[in-house]
């Protein structure tokens, strides 16, 4: 793919895997977590995600401390400078605002650098997103870039079309949620017991937020399958995307359903990016699309639901019957 003149940088948490980063030529910086006191690069190009993917989220089950670090100004300052020696502008696409202070830090540094590199531009903007929903976007600016646009006319699409991206998901356990202020110890004490599972999605702030809530793991499963399929808009222009935290034979599930029923460009699945992950916990499902505006109502997907999702055990190697419920 032609590369312009700029250069597209996403953070970790846009869970663009390597054959994705090359194929659409963006580059990455990469977050840091911490499991138990040890610290590690969120991305590291060649790593094998699915491998490392089923460890951390098994160390998440067996009750790993697990913390997530911001990317600071200096981190910033020492990948944006080369590109800019190299004579080429920056478009930095940085995880939701409303989850992390990343972009003020990007800002920061842009500023700074467009100070000391007169003629050279940086635009960072907030995706209001997270995992591969701003990793679609990302993707869709590399293919603008492709086809000749400027910087300033990839910034403003992605500005006047971000609030289109859909982000809808379920997950395993509670617990992540109430260990991250989402819901109350009492909520996700009771909503375990009886097996409740949210539906949950990102507002027009990118942050999490309850739509519904739905009993048994598969109807939760069908539940989004028919969201999607209610709120997608032209389909056959687009790729679907599906991240999990271990649960790869539920996801490739719902990625057949998806290809089966609608006529999309792909659906590509992938591992949970750990720093977004580790959020929401083991187990957890997220579709992202473009569709309508993500806060807009439509019919609801409940009406639609039935048990039509066999009871599918997860990778981790639970039991069909633990992974319907």
């Amino acid at each position: 793919m032609s590369t312009a003149d700029y250069e597209i940088i996403t953070d970790s948490a846009s869970n663009l895997t390597d054959d994705l980063l090359n194929e659409y030529n963006i580059r990455m910086i990469s977050y840091v977590s911490t499991i138990d006191g040890e610290e590690f690069l969120c991305h590291e190009r060649g790593r094998d995600y699915e491998e490392s993917g089923r460890k951390f989220y098994n160390a998440m089950r067996d009750g790993a401390d697990v913390h997530t670090s911001l990317i600071n100004m200096g981190a910033f300052r020492d990948f944006f400078e080369p590109i800019l020696r190299e004579g080429k502008d920056i478009l930095f696409i940085s995880i939701s605002g409303g989850l992390s202070g990343t972009i003020q830090a990007a800002g920061i540094a842009a500023d700074d650098l467009m100070e000391e590199y007169p003629d050279r531009v940086i635009r960072c903007i907030d995706s209001r997103s997270a995992s591969l929903g701003e990793g679609l976007m990302v993707m869709k600016m590399s293919r603008l870039r492709a086809a000749g646009a400027t910087l300033d006319e990839a910034v403003r699409f992605y500005e006047e079309n971000k609030m289109k991206m859909n982000h809808i998901f379920t997950v395993g356990d509670l617990k992540y949620l109430k260990k991250g202020g989402r819901i109350s110890a009492a909520e996700a004490a009771i909503g375990n017991l009886l097996s409740i599972k949210p539906i949950l999605k990102a507002d027009d702030n990118g942050k999490i937020v309850m739509h519904d809530k739905i009993r048994l793991r598969k109807k939760a499963l069908e539940y989004l399958i028919n969201m999607t399929k209610e709120r997608i808009v032209h389909p056959e222009r687009q790729i679907i995307a599906i991240c999990h935290c271990d649960a790869k034979q539920e996801s490739e599930y719902i990625a057949s359903r998806l290809s089966a029923e609608l006529p999309v460009e792909d659906v590509i699945v992938r591992y949970y990016d750990l720093c977004t992950g580790s959020h929401v916990g083991p187990g957890t499902i997220a579709i992202f699309f473009m569709g309508e505006n993500r806060m807009e109502p439509v019919v609801s997907a409940k009406a639609h639901i039935h048990a039509s999702i066999p009871n599918i055990a997860q990778s981790s190697g639970e039991s069909p019957a633990a992974a319907a419920g």
